[in-house]
C-alpha cells in the first residue's frame, strides 16, 4: 500500500503544529496575555490535530485491514474512511465528554469539542475527495 503523499505531508504538518503549539506558541499566547480568541485557539487546536491524527492513522490501520483479510476486499474506501472517523470521532468526542481520560487530564471546554468536529469532517472531506493511498 502507497499512501499518497498529500497525506504524508497533511501527517507531517499536524504534527509539527501540534509540537509547536505546545512548546512556543501557546506559552507565548499566555505569558503575553493576548485577547481570548487567540486563547480559545491556541488551547484548541490539540483537539483539532488529535482528531486529524487519529482519522488518518485509523484510515490506514484499516486499509491494511481490509488488504490482508479476504473478507474486507470489497469493501469501498469510502466505507472505509467513515468507519474511521466514526471511530476517531467515538474517540476525541467520548473523551471531550469526560466519558473517559485516555487523553489525559482533560476540561471539558466547547471550543475543543467543535475544534475535534471540525478536524474530523475536514479530514474525512479531503480524505473522501483525494484518496488515500496510490495503487
Amino acid at each position: 500500500m502507497v499512501i499518497k503523499k498529500y497525506v504524508k505531508h497533511l501527517f507531517g504538518i499536524a504534527f509539527a503544529i501540534f509540537i509547536s503549539n505546545k512548546f512556543f506558541l501557546r506559552p507565548w499566547v499566555i505569558e503575553h496575555d493576548l485577547p481570548e480568541l487567540f486563547q480559545i485557539v491556541v488551547f484548541s487546536i490539540p483537539n483539532l490535530i488529535e482528531a486529524i491524527l487519529g482519522t488518518l492513522v485509523l484510515t490506514g490501520i484499516l486499509l491494511q485491514l481490509r488488504q490482508k483479510l479476504n473478507k474486507l476486499e470489497n469493501t469501498k474506501e469510502t466505507t472505509i474512511y467513515l468507519i474511521a472517523s466514526c471511530i476517531a470521532a467515538l474517540y476525541v468526542i467520548s473523551q471531550e465528554l469526560k466519558f473517559h481520560n485516555l487523553g489525559g487530564n482533560n476540561i471539558y471546554d466547547p471550543y475543543d469539542l467543535g475544534a475535534s468536529i471540525i478536524g474530523l469532517l475536514l479530514t474525512f472531506m479531503v480524505i473522501n475527495k483525494f484518496g488515500f493511498t496510490d495503487y
